[in-house]
């Protein structure tokens, strides 16, 4: 059978009022064990932590690719809109008449299938 903490530490079991004694020595001997326990759940806090901000600035990461995709299009499209405009400014207006023409009759041409 094992020792008792009070075998352990060499103390007689009290005979008349050395309670308080006995628990004293049992909370010393428990000291370790708890503050061993204590280490272990502050450094499982902490990986958690350290997960939840990994995975937050992963999304933060993933957020900002998507937004620089986004202006890419953007700017590709604003590039392609304003050569068309630039070369639109330098026509004729009868030229520019005769564009718009062509574009509304492949229009009335297309929904009139």
């Amino acid at each position: 059978m094992p020792k008792t903490i009070e075998e352990q530490c060499g103390s007689t079991k009290p005979s008349d009022g050395g309670a308080v004694d006995a628990d004293i020595i049992a909370l010393l001997g428990v000291a370790p064990a708890f503050a061993l326990g204590l280490t272990f759940l502050t450094a499982a806090q902490s990986t958690g932590v350290l997960f939840e901000n990994s995975v937050a600035n992963a999304q933060r990461q993933n957020i900002i690719a998507q937004t620089a995709l986004s202006q890419g299009i953007l700017h590709t499209y604003s590039v392609g809109s304003m050569a068309a405009a630039n070369s639109i400014s330098h026509m004729d207006p009868q030229e520019i008449e005769q564009v718009n023409e062509s574009l509304l009759e492949t229009l009335r041409r297309y929904f009139s299938r």
